[in-house]
């Protein structure tokens, strides 16, 4: 199955910029950098983990999350007997209509792998079940929107900038601080961020993203107007209800509207 563009990790991709603090936490985030060993040791100051690279740096710290990602849970299932075998990571493939090789047995969610949300599987299973059934229907993968119920959240849909730039699409970029929108203040969010992707030329709206306290709900009004092949003039001339997080999207219309020079 194709992968919609706003799931495609950036994550181990090299970058000039590769390491990034943020000042009023002191936390510091470094990417595209690979690990050779992890050792954990004690001294007069307590526990320790030391990492070290392939680059040759060593990283000292006190904890250490590692994540390995997500596995279909398949190993109980039998799948030899139905003629299937799974993957390394527990997978099954499937094809656009999420038939396995074996054409009476359908496989969506986690099984399938990548993007493994309650509402993407839904949303298969939906599909799966009309497919088996002869019942017409119709889908648009490439707007499924991702939503991760963090603190701070963060939820997309549609492209980002690499893919864009990957396709030769001139775009622009319109962005909306909560710091500047009144139902920001009042939540105490000062650091959330919408972000609006639209082409320079015909100014239809390519994705949003967003990062900030609602963000999982809020993207639901970009995947909308990109359903409907609605241009980034929408938002200005919307009027959003007083105060809300909405409004995030005329102020981000204006934005990138402003950079255009027009």
């Amino acid at each position: 199955m194709p992968v919609p563009s706003c799931f495609r990790s950036s994550i181990g991709r090299s970058s000039t910029r590769s390491s990034i603090t943020f000042v009023k936490t002191g936390r510091r985030f470094t990417s595209a950098r690979q690990v050779s060993s992890v050792e954990a040791y004690h001294d007069e100051h307590g526990h320790h983990v030391r990492l070290g690279l392939v680059s040759g740096k060593q990283v000292v710290t006190d904890k250490v999350l590692y994540s390995v990602g997500r596995r279909g849970a398949t190993d109980t299932l039998g799948l030899e007997t139905a003629g299937l075998r799974a993957d390394d990571r527990g997978r099954l493939d499937v094809n656009e209509h999420y038939q396995t090789p074996v054409p009476h047995i359908y496989a969506v969610g986690d099984v399938i792998g990548f993007p493994s949300l309650a509402s993407t599987s839904m949303e298969q299973g939906r599909l799966a079940a009309c497919h088996a059934f002869g019942v017409a229907t119709h889908s648009m993968p490439e707007l499924f929107p991702c939503g991760i119920f963090t603190v701070p959240g963060m939820s997309m849909v549609g492209k980002n900038g690499g893919a864009a730039h990957a396709e030769g699409v001139p775009y622009e970029v319109g962005r909306a601080q909560y710091r500047e929108i009144a139902r920001g203040q009042i939540l105490g969010d000062r650091t959330g961020l919408l972000k609006l992707i639209f082409h320079r030329e015909t100014r239809l709206l390519l994705g949003v993203h967003i990062i900030g306290a609602e963000a999982a709900e809020l993207v639901h009004i970009g995947q909308a107007v990109l359903a409907l092949g609605g241009k980034v003039d929408y938002f200005v001339d919307t009027v959003f209800n007083y105060p809300t997080l909405a409004e995030c999207y005329k102020t981000a219309a204006f934005d990138g509207i402003n950079r255009l020079g027009s």
